[in-house]
């Protein structure tokens, strides 16, 4: 049997493309429907990572699981109705992007809904079909549980190699799996949260990897 096609596995906010103010903008107007106090935008993004709902949970405890529902599809209504626009591409990333398909196969995991990957994809101007795979909230398990590696595998019938992503729990999820975890710094989590983790790698961004693979680096 020939060996199975590498897949490099990329998480999607912070990690290909910067979202952190339109999700935040999306988490206060979801509390305002909900008639909760509105927070700064800064402190709600050092929540991001989990799922939506956990986000919500870690900033109002007190609201139970129906409260919590609503709120996080509010939430996700806001974002792929109003604020994804705010979205912005990073710097490299699209012709990073373009450069990694020649030689791997390349999937999208994320705590976002299919619905709000979609839009993201399309406000920036990255390809969908560069993805052989894009799991999103609901299609298989949150991260940082390794099942999604799994189920990237098994779709691509590929072997999944490295686990891209900007946060904690991307990090995680590459660790438990037993593959090569990247570590990007375009997004929520800082180098020392980061380091603590024990990625295999820490670069600046995913612009980086073609470099990285090369040997450049």
């Amino acid at each position: 049997m020939a060996d199975l096609k590498k897949i490099i596995i990329f998480d999607l906010d912070g990690t290909l493309v910067d979202s952190q103010l339109a999700h935040a903008r999306s988490f206060n107007l979801a509390f305002k429907k909900n008639k909760l106090e509105e927070q700064p935008d800064n402190f709600v993004i050092t929540k991001f990572g989990p799922t939506a709902e956990l986000v919500i949970k870690s900033i109002f405890p007190e609201l139970d699981a129906e409260k919590l529902k609503q709120i996080a599809i509010d939430k996700r209504n806001f974002f792929v109705d109003d604020t994804c626009k705010l979205t912005k591409p990073i710097e490299g990333v699209s012709e990073a992007l373009q450069e990694l398909k020649k030689d791997f196969l390349l999937a999208l995991v994320s705590n976002a809904t299919h619905a709000e990957i979609e839009a993201i994809l399309k406000t920036v101007g990255i390809k969908q079909k560069l993805f052989s795979a894009i799991f999103g909230y609901g299609e298989t398990h949150a991260k940082p549980d390794p099942d999604i590696i799994d189920a990237v595998e098994k779709k691509v019938k590929g072997r999944a190699e490295y686990f891209v992503g900007d946060t904690i729990y991307d990090i995680r999820t590459g660790n438990l799996a037993e593959i090569k975890t990247i570590a990007v710094l375009t997004g929520v989590h800082t180098v020392e949260q980061l380091g603590k983790e024990n990625p295999t790698i820490i670069i600046e961004s995913v612009a980086l990897l073609p470099e990285y693979f090369g040997g450049d680096l």
